[in-house]
Formats: C-alpha cells, structure tokens, sequence
C-alpha cells in the first residue's frame, strides 16, 4: 500500500491477543480513541481476525448488534449505524483501480463517520491521518496487533 505518511509519522503500539473475544476488545478499546470521521486501515492475512476487530470497533462505535458486522467478501462494503455511520470496506476481490473507483470509496472515506478498510493494501492511493493495524499469527489462537495511529493526535469526540 502507498501510505501518505512514513512509519516516523505513526505512534506504534504492539498488542498481544490470546483469543478473538480479546481481540474484539482491543478493537472497543481502539474505537474510544478514533477521531470522527476517520479511518481504520487493516493488514493480514486471510482468518486474522481482521473483521473480528472490526466487530469491536463498531460495538466500541455504539453499533447494538455487533453480531450483524460480517466480512464483506461479496458486498464489498457495509453500512452499520452506531453513533455515526460505520462503512466497513474489503477489498480482497478487488481486481484493480477501476474496481475501487466503482464502489464509490472516495464519497464517504475520510468524509463521514468511520471507515474500516480490510485488505487496505490494495488502495490505490495514500489515506492520511488514518489508523493503521497489522495483525500477524503469534500461534494457536494468539495475535500480535500493530496498531500505528497518526502523532497528530487529533480527535474529535
């Protein structure tokens, strides 16, 4: 992925989770810091737990039913509603440039509410001021979230 900004410009923390309940925690616990709009960009690979934290994300986000945030593999972006609108972006099928620009991504990225993009890799372009996080497999059950938020702290809840 192009980043807008070098590794310098985050503030990186390293999280150990030792199960996906925990992971979805880490993901609440993240959603109290987001600024709104703002925007969520997730690395890993395929079963991280990419959209599990995303789960905690949008229930730290006021979402009331966390269980209705699902990958969206096919759809490629859904909508939720807690306390602003959640788009919950994969990019995983995508097959290049023109694919992105169809779904619509620049009307609401950066501009409204929250957006969580798996698979942020394949942006075609920089996102400032996001939140980045890169989950790796630590074995079993067991993740290392790397979680890089912009130094700039801004923050506007």
């Amino acid at each position: 992925m192009k980043s807008a900004r070098t590794r310098q410009e985050l503030q990186v923390r390293r999280i150990i989770s030792n199960s996906p309940e925990e992971t979805e925690r880490i993901g609440q616990e993240l959603a109290r810091h987001l600024s709104i709009p703002g925007v969520v960009l997730l690395r890993g690979a395929l079963g991280i737990g990419k959209t599990t934290l995303t789960r905690g994300i949008a229930r730290g986000l006021g979402l009331q039913d966390a269980a209705s945030v699902n990958s969206p593999s096919f759809t490629l972006v859904n909508i939720y509603q807690g306390v602003c609108p959640i788009y919950h972006v994969d990019l995983y099928r995508l097959q290049g440039e023109r694919d992105l620009y169809s779904i619509g991504l620049d009307d609401f990225l950066g501009r409204e509410g929250v957006t969580i993009v798996e698979w942020s890799e394949r942006l075609a372009y920089p996102v400032g001021e996001a939140v980045e996080v890169t989950l790796e497999d630590a074995g079993d059950d067991h993740r290392t979230l790397h979680i890089g938020t912009p130094r700039s702290g801004r923050k506007s809840r």
